[in-house]
């Protein structure tokens, strides 16, 4: 994708997979883990900063392993509006074997990306709840798209934020907030990740 595009990875055919039927890898594939190292390398030759893209490619899980602590901070003293918690949350998501497997130097897999893009779009989303702000809101669909290009784990955002909505609404919890925030990710959203 680095030298061929986005249209290139689209279109690419792999004749030597799935003998002799080959596979289209464009279409078989979630290119948000490519997309992001592609844009990174892109981003690094613009700025004149000699790297490899095999480089790119070895220290996107760590770079991406810290942003997850960063918004795992972020999203807990969002909720509770306490520092404590928030780095206990930081270091908690730091500490987890199975996320440091995931997040090593090397590790190019999809959850390399897709962890933080899951936790940055449910800080984006209690944002957009506690704010009632429309560019919140839009910025958490855009996170649950950056999530589906990268991770089928998308269907955790999309099942467990309606039922937040749902038990508020149980609750009697009348709260504008939560309609706004609610119907403009759910529209948004499910137009983008189409």
């Amino acid at each position: 994708m680095s030298k061929e595009g986005l249209y290139g990875l689209w279109n690419w055919f792999d004749s030597d997979s799935w003998y002799p039927l080959g596979r289209v890898v464009g279409g078989t594939v979630y290119p948000g883990l490519m997309m992001t190292s592609s844009i990174i390398f892109w981003f690094l030759e613009f700025i004149a900063f000699p790297v490899n893209i095999r480089n790119v490619c070895v220290f996107i899980a760590p770079v991406f392993s810290g942003l997850t602590a960063l918004t795992t901070y972020l999203l807990t003293k969002e909720v509770t509006a306490k520092s404590g918690p928030s780095l206990f949350s930081a270091l908690f998501i730091s500490i987890v074997p199975s996320y440091i497997s995931r997040s090593a130097a090397g590790a190019y897999d999809n959850e390399a990306v897709a962890i933080f893009a899951l936790v940055f779009s449910f800080y984006t989303y209690v944002k957009a709840t506690n704010t009632g702000s429309m560019l919140w809101s839009c910025s958490s669909a855009f996170a649950f798209l950056y999530m589906v290009a990268c991770w089928g784990g998308y269907a955790f955002i999309i099942n467990i934020i309606p039922i937040f909505v749902l038990s508020m609404t149980f609750i009697s919890w009348d709260d504008r907030n939560i309609y706004t925030s609610y119907s403009i990710f759910y529209i948004l959203g499910t137009l983008l990740a189409l």
